[in-house]
């Protein structure tokens, strides 16, 4: 008990510093304060890992609005200046390493000025995906993502790789995740739907069977979304196993 307490007041302390300059994208609680470091970007926050050169998490917060923003694709990938130097990604790692550099908060949700899409191709912001899961189920799942945001107006969304231990790595040991989560957030209802990814080749048709619940993704991850909701909300809320959620067509 004492233990879980002096957990909760750590993450408390950290919200606070953090959400002051991470604005919005961790309104509803940092999902870990075990991270190396927060990066806040004007369309997203990280939690970046020195050790796997990949994030813990990605958060983001999607309006109607700023879904329907758009400002012309850079595809100008760089490494992230603000993490130590060892720790940083590089554009050599992914070089002839059969692996996208695979956008964790999407370039597509982060267009709403020039800015904020040129910070999504941060190397932070990568991890090492496969062609056939980058290009295919996890861009379908995105796109669902902000279908969904048009339709509900408001979502706090966080995604990141899963690891189960003895993973490959590319390059200066960016290590390749195993699968990859995305929790979403309807605000105006405290509903959430979860999704646990595996890494190979993924099709859209198969993108419901992997619909899961947060609490699953807390598990195999060691993250708390979400966390200053209410603890009998929360509770619910994360307990709960959707189906697909409906857009409007």
């Amino acid at each position: 008990m004492k233990k879980t307490l002096l957990l909760t007041l750590s993450l408390l302390t950290s919200f606070s510093v953090y959400a002051q300059t991470c604005g919005q994208h961790l309104e509803k609680g940092l999902p870990s304060n075990n991270s190396d470091q927060v990066l806040c970007r004007d369309g997203y926050a990280v939690g970046y890992n020195y050790q796997t050169k990949n994030a813990d998490w990605v958060a983001y917060h999607l309006t109607k609005e700023s879904v329907n923003a758009f400002y012309k694709r850079s595809n100008n990938f760089k490494a992230d200046a603000e993490l130590p130097t060892y720790a940083q990604s590089t554009l050599a790692d992914y070089s002839k390493s059969g692996y996208d550099r695979g956008h964790l908060a999407p370039s597509a949700a982060m267009d709403f000025s020039q800015q904020s899409m040129q910070q999504s191709f941060l190397l932070s912001n990568m991890s090492p995906q496969l062609p056939g899961f980058n290009r295919v189920g996890w861009r379908l799942l995105e796109e669902h993502v902000r279908d969904l945001a048009n339709t509900y107006d408001e979502l706090y969304v966080v995604t990141g790789p899963i690891f189960t231990g003895n993973e490959a790595s590319i390059g200066n040991n960016v290590v390749i995740p195993s699968a990859y989560y995305k929790v979403i957030l309807d605000p105006n209802y405290d509903e959430a739907i979860a999704f646990i990814v595996p890494h190979r080749d993924v099709s859209g048709s198969e993108l419901a069977g992997f619909i899961t619940t947060i609490d699953a993704v807390e598990q195999q991850t060691g993250l708390d979304f979400f966390n200053v909701i209410s603890d009998s909300t929360e509770e619910s809320m994360e307990s709960q196993l959707w189906e697909m959620w409906p857009v409007n067509e």
